[in-house]
């Protein structure tokens, strides 16, 4: 990286946006030791969404697990009989065949 070819740009607005954002926090913990009862409030009613969210997860995951077995089951594998899986076959990125043991 020369200096010809750097470039400054200000970071004066990611500034202004952490201030901010302290200022928010230190807002949040002032309210919190002021109205107690809300915070007890709001915290349960987070604790109630993120349970349901994990439920209504878990469900769907158990709901696509009992339906991808029998698909599973029924497709099948499916490979090609008329090509060689060997890996001495195994041709790197650039085509050559650099210490292939023979």
């Amino acid at each position: 990286m020369t200096p010809s070819s750097t470039k400054r740009e200000s970071t004066f607005g990611a500034a202004i946006g952490f201030l901010l954002l302290a200022v928010a926090v230190v807002g949040l913990i002032v309210s919190i030791f002021l109205f107690p009862q809300v915070f007890e409030s709001v915290f349960w009613a987070i604790v109630i969404i993120v349970g349901a969210l994990i439920l209504i997860s878990a469900g769907i995951a158990i709901i696509s697990f009992l339906l991808i077995i029998p698909m599973y089951a029924k497709k099948g594998v499916e490979y090609q009989t008329d090509v060689s899986y060997d890996l001495d076959d195994v041709k790197d990125v650039s085509g050559k065949m650099e210490g292939k043991k023979e």
